[in-house]
């Protein structure tokens, strides 16, 4: 696995084009609200950015991400029943299946960072990110993380909405 970097930005010879990043948060307006924020923030800082939302047909990404003008990509969504069912057996398949499907999507668009922000859409896009060598960039909302602590062992940076407890090394940047 060979980390992207930004040598493949400038190699058309017209110098440094714009980053290019896909955001992953859905399902919950709780999930696409701040990754919608973040997408507007970085438009206004950088307007030439290439971004791209990533979400799943399940929840309100068809509608909230179109609607705030950025392409939407769509994986399959992969949730995690918290009862032993044959849903719960099928979770792998389900899983390797987004990642995949997440993984053709950093190809189609370039990717050079994928910044989370939960739901659905997030632990296929931060395997796929981890899997490619691109940049991973966590934003955990909840003054208790959830369920798995997964994701911020994947990525290199860890973004808090709250001051975090010491369970893992984070920034406070509060919520977008």
């Amino acid at each position: 696995m060979t980390p992207r970097h930004h040598e493949d930005r400038a190699a058309t010879g017209a110098g440094v084009t714009a980053p290019r990043l896909v955001l992953a948060g859905g399902h919950s307006a709780g999930h696409i609200e701040p990754t919608m924020n973040f997408a507007d923030t970085l438009r206004r800082l950088e307007p030439t950015a290439e971004i791209t939302a990533l979400g799943t047909v399940r929840g309100l990404d068809t509608t909230l991400i179109p609607a705030r003008g950025y392409p939407l990509e769509l994986i399959p969504p992969v949730p995690l029943p918290r009862k032993l069912n044959r849903a719960l057996l099928q979770t792998p398949g389900r899983l390797r299946d987004s990642v995949r499907a997440a993984g053709a999507v950093l190809d189609r668009v370039r990717a050079e960072v994928v910044v989370g922000f939960g739901g659905y859409v997030a632990m296929p896009a931060y395997l796929a990110a981890r899997r490619q060598g691109l940049l991973i960039v966590v934003h955990e909302a909840n003054a208790q993380p959830g369920a798995s602590d997964a994701d911020v062992v994947l990525a290199r940076h860890v973004l808090t909405a709250v001051a975090e407890r010491g369970r893992f090394a984070s920034s406070k940047c509060g919520a977008p």
